[in-house]
């Protein structure tokens, strides 16, 4: 029977893994504290995003990031006073836009590497399917660092400083997030390839029927002969 996109279990999965992924989230950013004073940290949490948008698909992917980006809130946000804006409009909505790229957004984005789960589940090879977690990964992980780049535009301007770059530019934007979420990526991608490996079930739900059905002609096979 194939299972529904949106069962209970469906459900349950997502829900068990945005926890896992705030949970991690948590501990990354109580580790690197202070590195990186206006938010950022190196970690996998972007791992059980990935692992539940190869299992169950795009919009469970997207569904679990978005998850994890609004439950993260809880914990404090960064956000800029919009003083370095002309007009009151922006003024105003400035943190809100912000907030939203850098924590509404940024998680939500990473579970774009659904998109390629179908791919992944029809390789016909290991190496064909590491190829689909990385393009998948690098995708969900590039657009997590796009929402983080885009967000830098509010803070430039600010007094603030990063390895010595001023927050005069865009630079200051793609420094600071890049020195954490590239290494994220690199980190996230190896961890979803180590899965693959040794723990393929986990990212496709059909791969024990597809064992059995391998082992079942097999059998025929050796019948027949």
């Amino acid at each position: 029977m194939k299972t529904k996109k949106f069962s209970v279990r469906v459900l349950a999965e997502i829900a068990i893994f945005a926890a896992i992924a705030y949970v991690l989230d948590l501990f990354q950013g109580i580790w690197f504290k202070g590195i990186w004073p206006n938010g950022g940290s190196i970690g996998v949490a972007m791992v059980p995003i990935f692992v539940i948008s190869y299992r169950r698909g795009l919009i469970p992917g997207l569904i679990c990031g978005l998850i994890v980006g609004i439950v993260q809130m809880s914990g404090g946000v960064y956000a800029v006073t919009g003083k370095n804006f002309d007009s009151a409009f922006m003024q105003t909505m400035a943190p809100f836009i912000q907030i939203s790229l850098d924590y509404v957004l940024a998680y939500f984005l990473a579970g774009f590497a659904g998109a390629f789960a179908q791919f992944y589940q029809k390789g016909k090879d290991f190496k064909t399917k590491v190829f689909w977690i990385t393009l998948g990964t690098v995708v969900g992980g590039g657009l997590k660092f796009l929402a983080h780049f885009a967000a830098g535009y509010f803070w430039l301007n600010t007094s603030d400083s990063f390895c010595g770059i001023s927050s005069d530019s865009m630079v200051f934007s793609f420094v600071y997030n890049g020195t954490y979420c590239f290494p994220n990526i690199i980190l996230s991608t190896s961890i979803m390839v180590l899965i693959a490996k040794i723990a393929p079930f986990l990212l496709d739900v059909n791969y024990k029927k597809e064992e059995e059905a391998i082992e079942e002609e097999k059998e025929n096979e050796v019948e027949q002969a």
